[in-house]
Formats: C-alpha cells, sequence, structure tokens
C-alpha cells in the first residue's frame, strides 16, 4: 500500500533549506528538459501524422494548449502517485503535506497550478519555499537513500 503521509520530522530534512536550495534547481532543470523533450516529441507526432494547421494563430494556441496540458500532467500525475517527479526521483527528494496530512489529488493539483503563477520563479529570492510549496501547504523533504 502506497502512504501518502510523510512528515519531516526535523527541518534539516527540508529540501526547501539553505543547504537543499541547489537540490531544488536541479529539480527544476531536470523537470523542464524532460518536459521539454515531452512537448517536442509529442507536438512532432501530432505535425507528421495526426494534425496540421494552416493557420499560424490556430498552431499558436495549440503549441501553448499542448505545452500547459503537459505541464499539468506531468507534474501532477507523478507527484500524485509517486511524490516526486523525474527530477525529484535523481535528487531523492519527495513531495509530502506539510501538516503531515495524506496528499491528496486536489493537493497536488494545487500545487502544479501555482507553478504557473509568473511570479513563483522568482519567489525563491524571497523565501526559502517556492510559492507553490505555500499555495499548496506542501513541502519538498529529502528522502533516506534506503527507501
Amino acid at each position: 500500500m502506497i502512504t501518502r503521509s510523510n512528515k519531516p520530522e526535523n527541518q534539516n530534512d527540508l529540501a526547501g533549506s539553505s543547504v537543499h536550495s541547489v537540490i531544488r534547481l536541479v529539480n527544476f532543470i531536470i523537470d523542464t528538459v524532460v518536459w521539454i523533450i515531452l512537448f517536442f516529441s509529442i507536438a512532432y507526432i501530432f505535425d507528421r501524422y495526426l494534425v496540421r494547421f494552416n493557420s499560424y494563430l490556430v498552431n499558436y494556441l495549440y503549441s501553448i494548449s499542448l505545452g500547459v496540458l503537459l505541464y499539468l500532467a506531468y507534474y501532477s500525475v507523478l507527484e500524485f502517485y509517486f511524490q516526486k517527479t523525474l527530477g525529484k526521483f535523481l535528487t531523492r527528494t519527495n513531495v509530502v503535506h506539510r501538516d503531515g496530512d495524506e496528499i491528496t489529488f486536489s493537493t497536488i493539483f494545487k500545487r502544479t497550478i501555482s507553478r504557473l503563477i509568473p511570479i513563483d520563479i522568482f519567489y525563491y529570492l524571497f523565501s526559502k519555499k517556492g510559492l507553490h510549496d505555500r499555495l499548496s501547504k506542501t513541502l519538498v523533504i529529502k528522502t533516506n537513500a534506503n527507501k
């Protein structure tokens, strides 16, 4: 049985602390690269084999829509089912509810939507946690290597 409840025992476990700020950046870079690869792969398949639009505006709107849908699916599905994305898997971190409660899909979806707020990436300049962490009441913690 998969449990989605893991309250950190002490503040040193938090990946948002200054010690782990680099890990959060690495997570972001890895997940962005994976998302870009997914986007271009699926966009290529759609363009080559399924859908062709003759309008620049329709192509633009299609690209934006596809990108946002893939972004939402990537983060929401992986963080809900596994509590981690590929970046978090490689850096041995995962997402938990800050109160130790079970993580629900609505919590993860709120976290994912919050990432789309333009100031979220700059929030790290003023805080050790991202805006998406605060709004969704989640934390990113280091996991044990033994798990």
